[in-house]
């Protein structure tokens, strides 16, 4: 990150004689002072968040003593057969993940695109399913990798835009005469 100057003179006016301040104002990366604080708290939001994820998938759940590996696609077989309280269960998994594609582009200036954040996504999901099947804390699922990746995906599609905003270089810079 480079440390750009800006002189700015003020003139302040007495009674005897005009006086000049110079005086330097710095933008880190070119990030003015509003999307700096925002960058900042949204990044603290982020915190919480991420607790969340793993307190309701890690933490807070009964132990089933057995390490089950669901078939691909069952919940959308059950949905098929009109099974509809699985619908919330997909609705959960999508929506948990919406933040995660939200977060990272802000958090992480790298995860700059759709690909990379659907990666990430999908790494964080097979994370949780394998700690899960592991510790027998819940079932291996391939559908909720499945829906925590689109939710990823989904929020990447708003964390992308304002991200790269977030990090945009400021027009309004004064340039030294």
């Amino acid at each position: 990150m480079t440390i750009e100057e800006i002189d700015c003179i003020i003139t302040l006016e007495s009674e005897d004689q005009d006086l000049q301040l110079n005086m330097t104002i710095n933008y880190i990366g070119g990030i003015n002072i509003i999307k700096k604080i925002l960058l900042i708290i949204l990044r603290i939001l982020s915190i919480p968040y991420a607790y969340s994820v793993i307190a309701v998938t890690l933490i807070h759940r009964y132990f089933t003593h057995t390490h089950n590996i669901k078939p691909p696609f069952w919940e959308i077989v059950e949905l098929w057969k009109g099974n509809e309280e699985i619908l919330f269960d997909i609705s959960a998994n999508i929506i948990m993940f919406i933040p995660l594609g939200f977060f990272l582009p802000i958090c992480f200036r790298k995860a700059d695109n759709i690909k990379k954040i659907a990666l990430i996504g999908f790494l964080v999901s097979l994370s949780i399913e394998i700690i899960q099947l592991i510790t027998t804390l819940g079932f291996f699922e391939i559908d909720d990798m499945f829906h925590n990746t689109l939710g990823t995906m989904l929020g990447a599609l708003i964390g992308c835009p304002l991200s790269r905003w977030l990090y945009s270089e400021s027009k309004e810079k004064d340039t030294k005469n």
